[in-house]
């Protein structure tokens, strides 16, 4: 008798499986789970075996074995973020306020993007929303077509192409607060400035300053968080305060399922000339958005899309190429090779159609390729390089041109 119990045991233990325990879970069988689990021992290396321990014990209420699980699926698999945010949740709900903050600083580290970031710390509470975030990032680069000015600020240079080195700074905090006695709302302000410097002499009146800052209120509540901010940008360019821009983006986030997110907004923007000779541009921009973002394992890849239409404020006014719409689309994947080393790649499409009463009417086409591969240190830095090339093709031959930017440059987040 006692031989047929060990044999018994024995072809429980042979026949026990992760995939045996998944499909307990996926059946709802919370308990039968648990118990496959525990049988697997040939696959305790297994994380993915642990983590179905894990989100079953979790499911009956039984936190502590449900922590202990998810603390074994991040030493058998450190960059796991399901684990690391169902911990978060975990640690919060015990009352382990360290270690819930410690896990949440960890989480703000992945490359994701800031759509993500939001939607993660609302669904999943990982954040503590009485707290500051702030960026740094300072690189070096060259630009092969230097006096092609940012495509946003519509100030295309009839010149021959200017390259130049250049230093860059871009800085950002954040301030998140949780509003007292109404639960899901929340405010946020965020600050933020760019500067680019150039080295050639001839390329110094391309130097660019902005600087912005922005205010709102948002709701969270199961799947959905929604963002209303107002921001006021200044730019310095051309050798002169060449505008300021006041924007209302109303964001909302829906996450699908656990690897899903999907995002909408509108936009509001308007633009004003500092200089008289440029006020006859100022304009009105109203902008729709479309975006969706697909997390798998601790990469993802995200498609979004945006239509906008720029309106010159005065009718009366004379200028070229004011009114125009754009129509964008961006592609883009973030891929982890090891732990310390990510790759991203982006692409960007634009169609842009231009009115001019004076001339034929202008249309561009705009392709962009971007990318970048950055190494991750000490949890909070990165050292990256980064290729971006940009063709634009216009029916107007001078409004064509060619560029390419590499960038090596060191950012820190915390």
């Amino acid at each position: 008798m006692k031989s047929l119990l060990i044999l018994s045991t024995l072809t429980v233990l042979a026949n026990a499986s992760y995939e045996k325990a998944q499909e307990f879970y996926d059946l709802k069988e919370y308990k039968k789970a648990i118990v496959e689990a525990k049988a697997s021992t040939s696959e305790y290396s297994n994380p993915k075996l642990h983590l179905v321990w894990a989100k079953s014990a979790e499911q009956l209420g039984k936190d502590d074995e449900a922590m202990s699980a998810y603390e074994r699926v991040e030493i058998l698999d450190e960059e796991n973020i399901q684990a690391r945010v169902a911990l978060a949740k975990i640690y919060e709900k015990t009352d382990r306020a360290a270690l819930a903050t410690e896990q949440a600083k960890t989480l703000q580290n992945y490359q994701l993007s800031p759509e993500q970031r939001s939607s993660l710390d609302a669904i999943h509470q990982t954040t503590d929303l009485h707290s500051f975030k702030a960026y740094a990032d300072l690189s070096f680069g060259y630009d092969s077509n230097i006096n092609i000015a940012p495509s946003e600020l519509d100030s295309n240079d009839l010149r021959a192409e200017v390259a130049s080195g250049f230093a860059r700074f871009l800085g950002s905090v954040s301030y998140i607060n949780e509003i007292e006695s109404k639960g899901g709302w929340y405010a946020r302000g965020d600050l933020q400035v760019y500067n680019q410097s150039n080295f050639a002499t001839d390329a110094k009146r391309y130097d660019l300053f902005l600087g912005s800052i922005s205010g709102g209120v948002g709701f969270t509540e199961g799947e959905y968080n929604f963002y209303l901010p107002v921001a006021y940008d200044t730019v310095h360019y051309l050798e002169k305060n060449l505008l300021s821009q006041i924007k209302l983006r109303p964001t909302l986030n829906y996450t699908v399922a656990s690897n899903l997110i999907t995002n909408f907004h509108l936009s509001y923007v308007k633009r004003s000339y500092k200089d008289s000779v440029d006020t006859p541009r100022d304009d009105i921009a109203l902008g729709l958005g479309l975006g969706a973002y697909y997390l798998f394992e601790k990469n993802f890849i995200y498609l979004n899309t945006k239509y906008e239409n720029f309106s010159k404020e005065d009718d009366s006014s004379v200028a070229l190429f004011v009114d125009k719409s754009y129509l964008t689309t961006n592609i883009g994947v973030n891929y982890n090779l090891t732990p310390y080393l990510v790759t991203r790649l982006d692409y960007r499409f634009r169609l842009a159609s231009f009115d001019d009463d004076i001339s034929d009417k202008r249309s561009d086409v705009y392709n962009q390729v971007e990318l970048k591969v950055s190494h991750y240190f000490k949890d909070n830095y990165e050292v990256f390089i980064k290729d971006r090339y940009i063709n634009n093709d216009s029916n107007i031959d001078l409004l064509s041109y060619q560029k390419n930017i590499i960038l090596l440059g060191l950012s820190a987040n915390y």
